[in-house]
């Protein structure tokens, strides 16, 4: 498999992408990286199939690269290696961090290898789009003590990954590496350097540990842990020191510089580039000072205070809550690392009073604490504060910025009209084929049986069940959306579920149910099934078995054969894991295809109505890993035939369909859409979406006495057979002969 030549570039511009730049910048680390890992999420998912592209470059350099079981082994790794002379960068998404946090704080504190290297990747969402709590990982960093480096452009990205290493090594501390999805899911050009690869060392090239050697000091228990803890501002001051010396921390002065500036800017992460970006379209690029604090922790308050004397007020900019500000207010009457006294109250209480960010002088409103940032958010917000400054020139205060306001007012106000219902909102959904859509059907249709006293009383022989359903982490977690949003009620974490029941349940007469997928079931579910046979919980567990870790982005897992990167190890089979846990326990197990709804439900059924604990596994592989295996079988039988012998797709009979939608209500399928026909509006199937799995055909609905009837009628599935090509339409023409095209003459007026 060829090497994409953007990752081999050691000179000239690339364009790529946040994600890609984050593993170019790790081969372009000084003395190679030795070890790649951590655990897929928004927006860092990207980084894993970076990786999973350049695993033959990775595995002839002897870089070990794989895909934990979750974040908190990803991290052990990282602090199993730094017993010996090298790197290691691990990436997960900022809940990942939570997960990882124990493992942090025991190898932070313990430390880097002095010619080794500790980096955290943190994916952090500052918008909140794809992340399940507003997380910024920033402060879970200061609690384990570890730096932050927030890079801000492209460039940065890539090649602070280097940075981040020595100032690791400097300390001996850990790195957080904070990027958000702007940075992740964006990109750029960038200025490409030679990579370094491992040599005495590698994967390809092991040695023997000399276990004499190892520094047994950093094996923390008390009192070795307080010992080290004593050792932390000298590291800090160290940290500083060279965060200066790299040029992460500097200041950038305004043309201007022989005055003081009415205002300055101090700035982390996204905040710089957003920051310049605006200046520039407001004609202002250049005029005010900007501190750039590319490690927001520990602060360089001795940067501020030079700063602060370049201008008279000073803006921090950064993204979320105040982390960047709150650390230069504290740090400011503190003793700084590396100084034996604090800096006078006076001169400490006259710098702080002229530091701005949450909120502006004047009343004004300053940088939102909430959801993130872009240039038109930042536009808003700065161009009253530079307006309202008279110190600042009037030729700068021009109407050009009361222009600029208007326009981005104007362009933010909302187009869509969602709101009179002309324009429909989709909320997010399973993709066409995807498994789940059959188990969440059935459910729907399960739960609406049990909560029926008349059929529970007729196919059971008892009262009816309200279920209650825990809520998880995967692909399943879009339940929480119409319309199956009766089956999440609540949300715990990654793998939790079956723990939130576990409260609850000694309380309620409910029977309960909790969705996992495979790749949650080895990050961390099945310890959530055994805690549930320990506290003989009534829950039924519903394993969706779909083969890969759909959510973010067809990842692998402990129950495949062989990960992204090519490594090959054993399947692990959750099936015969179950089992083993149930020991001698009472515990239902069944394994079934969710496609077969009526064994389905009938399984369903018997198993949430049974005692104790109960585990279903629904085995069925992700539709879009399936479709890709019919997709390329199909095209190699067109290169080989010219046609394909046999199509099936699914079809509404348009003449049927009543327009009731339930087909809609209960799969909420994507490939199913509303056309005008001579009848009025109907459901049709869309072709570019559809992949024929047939879910929506296996609908059923309930009449007035809520038993079930038969599927929609007006579904039915469609057969094409070839025997032959299609006919070429177009006439054989003799090109030969075709005649001239004649000129075009051009009128001219006269006089």
């Amino acid at each position: 498999m060829a090497i994409d030549p953007r990752f081999l570039a050691d000179s000239g511009h690339e364009v790529f992408t946040g994600n890609e730049l984050l593993v170019k910048g790790a081969l372009e680390t000084e003395g190679g990286v030795h070890l790649l890992s951590g655990y897929p999420g928004s927006p860092v998912a990207g980084f894993f199939d970076v990786m999973s592209d350049v695993a033959p470059l990775l595995k002839d350099k002897g870089i070990r690269a794989f895909q934990a079981n979750n974040e908190a082994l990803a991290v052990a790794a990282m602090n199993g290696v730094q017993m010996m002379p090298c790197r290691a960068l691990v990436a997960m998404k900022s809940v990942g961090v939570h997960v990882a946090s124990d493992a942090l704080a025991l190898g932070n504190l313990a430390g880097a290898h002095p010619q080794g290297g500790a980096v955290l990747i943190a994916g952090d969402d500052p918008w909140c789009e794809s992340t399940q709590v507003p997380a910024d990982s920033r402060f879970l960093c200061e609690h384990l003590r570890m730096p932050v480096v927030e890079p801000g452009d492209a460039q940065q990205v890539k090649d602070w990954i280097n940075l981040a290493f020595k100032l690791s090594v400097e300390a001996g501390l850990y790195v957080g590496y904070i990027v958000t999805v702007a940075q992740a899911d964006g990109g750029g050009t960038v200025q490409c350097r030679p990579n370094h690869y491992p040599q005495n060392i590698n994967a390809r090239q092991k040695v023997a540990l000399d276990t004499a050697a190892v520094n047994l000091d950093r094996v923390l228990l008390p009192p070795r842990t307080w010992r080290q803890e004593l050792k932390m501002n000298d590291r800090f001051a160290a940290t500083i020191a060279r965060a200066r010396a790299l040029g992460v921390n500097r200041i950038e002065p305004s043309r201007e510089n022989d005055d003081v500036s009415p205002i300055g800017f101090i700035v982390t992460g996204m905040g710089g580039p957003f920051l310049r970006h605006v200046l520039a379209d407001l004609g202002l690029a250049g005029q005010f000072p900007i501190l750039q604090m590319g490690m927001s922790y520990p602060v360089d308050t001795a940067l501020v205070s030079e700063f602060s004397r370049m201008c008279d007020r000073m803006i921090v900019i950064e993204e979320r809550r105040s982390f960047l500000e709150k650390q230069i207010r504290e740090g400011l009457f503190q003793t700084l690392p590396g100084r034996d006294a604090a800096m006078p109250p006076a001169e400490a209480a006259g710098i702080a009073s002229r530091i701005f960010g949450k909120s502006f002088p004047d009343g004004l409103a300053g940088i939102p604490e909430t959801r993130g940032l872009n240039p038109s958010v930042l536009a808003q917000i700065l161009i009253p504060l530079i307006k309202a400054t008279e110190q600042i020139p009037a030729a700068l205060r021009n109407g050009r910025l009361s222009d600029e306001l208007k326009r981005i007012r104007t362009a933010s106000k909302p187009k869509l009209d969602v709101v009179s219902g002309r324009i429909v909102a989709r909320t997010p959904t399973f993709c066409p084929g995807c498994p789940h859509r059959d188990s969440s059907a059935t459910l729907l249709e399960t739960r609406k049986n049990l909560a029926d006293p008349a059929y529970m009383q007729r196919v059971h022989g008892r009262g009816p069940v309200d279920l209650v359903a825990h809520g998880d982490t995967g692909c399943y977690t879009m339940l929480m959306f119409a319309p199956t949003e009766q089956l999440m009620h609540n949300y715990s974490g990654m793998g939790l579920g079956a723990g939130t029941g576990s409260g609850i349940d000694p309380f309620i007469t409910n029977k309960q149910i909790v969705f996992m997928g495979d790749g949650t079931f080895f990050h961390s579910g099945q310890i959530a099934i055994s805690n549930a046979i320990k506290a003989s919980q009534d829950i039924t567990f519903i394993i969706l078995e779909n083969g890969t870790t759909a959510m973010t982005g067809h990842q692998d897992h402990a129950g495949t054969d062989e990960d992204m990167f090519g490594n090959r190890h054993y399947i692990q089979d959750i099936e015969g894991i179950v089992r083993g846990m149930a020991g001698k326990s009472p515990v239902i197990i069944r394994r079934l295809s969710p496609a077969d709804r009526a064994a389905y439900k009938k399984t369903l059924e018997a198993t949430i109505l049974a005692d104790g604990v109960k585990i279903i596994i629904a085995d069925k592989e992700c539709g879009i890993t399936y479709n890709r295996t019919v997709l390329k079988a199909e095209r190699k039988t067109i290169k080989e035939k010219g046609f394909l012998p046999i199509k099936k797709h699914m079809n509404v009979t348009q003449e049927v369909c009543e327009d009731c939608r339930e087909c809609t209500k209960q799969t909420a399928c994507p490939g199913l859409t509303v056309v005008d026909t001579d009848y009025g509006k109907k459901i049709d199937t869309d072709l570019t979406w559809c992949v024929n799995d047939g879910a929506c055909e296996r609908v059923r609905t309930s009449n007035d006495y809520g038993t079930s009837v038969k599927p929609c009628p007006s579904f039915e599935e469609v057969t094409v057979i070839r025997k032959k090509r299609k006919r070429y339409m177009l006439p054989n023409m003799n090109l030969d002969k075709l005649t001239d095209p004649m000129p075009i003459h051009r009128m001219t007026e006269t006089g």
